[in-house]
């Protein structure tokens, strides 16, 4: 499987940009077949240095001190994390009978969190300061946040073709099995 060239990466985030819009024709913006859905789990490594940069101003990165097995170990929790969606919406999907399109909701889901992925951490570190822009940045990350699950939602609703309800439970299991991985895998970290 080849690594996503420039094209396909900027095409990629023009098209969440233009699938945000709600823009006709924006969903072939993107790779939706299998190979593209892997090639899609390039945004993590894009996006790795906010996550790693958000940690380290939240004083979450203590693995940055540790040896090979912290690094290790939080590669792992980094790629579990990422698979842990992808999973779960395929039995789901599978379950409601729309598996056939769940690419067209994943590949998007991906590339998407390289433009928020950096928005987050951009407002991470106004936010660790001081004054009314830092408190600021904090209630905008919210409203991001906010503005991510609708986005998440509408493209569940619109791509997958289901009711607001299930749309609704693609989000929540989104943030349900990533929080639960998330806590699990510290848990067993912590215990090591």
């Amino acid at each position: 499987m080849a690594v996503p060239g420039p094209a396909e990466i900027f095409r990629a985030v023009y098209g969440c940009w233009c699938l945000a819009l709600g823009r006709p024709g924006a969903i072939d913006l993107f790779d939706r077949s299998e190979t593209g859905f892997f090639r899609s789990f390039f945004a993590a490594v894009l996006v790795l240095p906010a996550f790693v940069l958000s940690d380290v101003v939240h004083g979450t990165a203590a693995w940055l001190d540790g040896g090979v097995l912290d690094w290790i170990s939080y590669a792992l929790r980094y790629a579990i994390y990422w698979l842990v969606f992808p999973l779960a919406a395929c039995i789901i999907a599978e379950k409601v009978g729309v598996l056939d399109r769940i690419l067209d909701l994943l590949v998007p889901y991906n590339w998407v969190t390289l433009p928020f992925g950096y928005l987050f951490c951009a407002l991470t570190v106004i936010g660790a300061g001081e004054g009314p822009v830092a408190g600021f940045a904090g209630n905008l990350s919210v409203f991001a946040w906010v503005g991510l699950l609708y986005l998440m939602f509408r493209w569940a609703r619109t791509l997958l073709g289901v009711s607001a309800l299930m749309a609704f439970g693609f989000v929540l299991a989104d943030e349900l099995f990533s929080l639960l991985a998330y806590l699990l895998l510290e848990s067993v970290v912590a215990s090591i």
